[in-house]
């Protein structure tokens, strides 16, 4: 780094960490009060920031939304990574993926997220800023499914549409579970999903995968 580089890199450090806390507000207010609720100055109350600093990174609450889009994306995919390295051999690879992809379907960056997926049905702007990012998550998520399972090709036809059938079954149960308090009903659905789509990729559920 240049000399005269140097005495802007605490200013920048700082930039950043004001930045990350201003996201890092919004995705709190997301989950903590709704999409509706979560304006400007909530966020500025949350991060702690002044008016002026909220301002100097996002001059308008959509910029913040966008952004915030793509943060919540990387803390999910992170937050998703950072599971499965946890899982070690498990015994049942096929079970441990399905448990590993139900485990997103569940906590605040979810509820964050399905706040925002809800407030895209009717902003335009929104959805298209989603869905790069959910696309994005949809490969990090293959291919870390595929390394759980042992699959060589996180591309292969029948995984890919094994493991779509397998997300559009859990987020659809997970956005139930909102309304329907029931671990029991949970429990008889990741069964029945983890069944469907071990014989969908021509696992038995009871073996040990090698």
């Amino acid at each position: 780094m240049a000399a005269a580089d140097a005495p802007n890199v605490p200013l920048q450090q700082r930039a950043l960490r004001t930045r990350a806390k201003i996201l890092d507000a919004t995705v709190e207010s997301l989950v903590d009060d709704g999409y509706t609720a979560t304006t400007t100055a909530r966020v500025q109350e949350l991060a702690g920031v002044s008016r002026g600093a909220l301002i100097h990174h996002f001059p308008s609450k959509q910029e913040l939304l966008m952004d915030a889009v793509a943060h919540l994306a990387v803390r999910r995919g992170r937050w998703f990574t950072e599971q499965a390295a946890r899982l070690e051999s498990p015994p049942d690879r096929c079970a441990a993926g399905m448990g590993l992809l139900w485990s997103t379907m569940s906590g605040p960056l979810f509820a964050a997220a399905t706040e925002l997926w809800v407030a895209a049905r009717t902003d335009d702007t929104l959805r298209d800023a989603l869905v790069v990012h959910e696309r994005r998550l949809g490969v990090e998520a293959r291919t870390v499914i595929a390394e759980v399972l042992g699959e060589p090709d996180p591309e292969d036809p029948t995984f890919r549409a094994a493991l779509d059938h397998a997300l559009q079954t859990f987020r659809g149960a997970a956005l139930t579970a909102l309304l329907r308090d029931d671990a029991r009903w949970e429990r008889h659905m990741v069964r029945v999903t983890t069944e469907t789509f071990c014989q969908m990729m021509d696992h038995d559920p009871q073996r040990t995968r090698p």
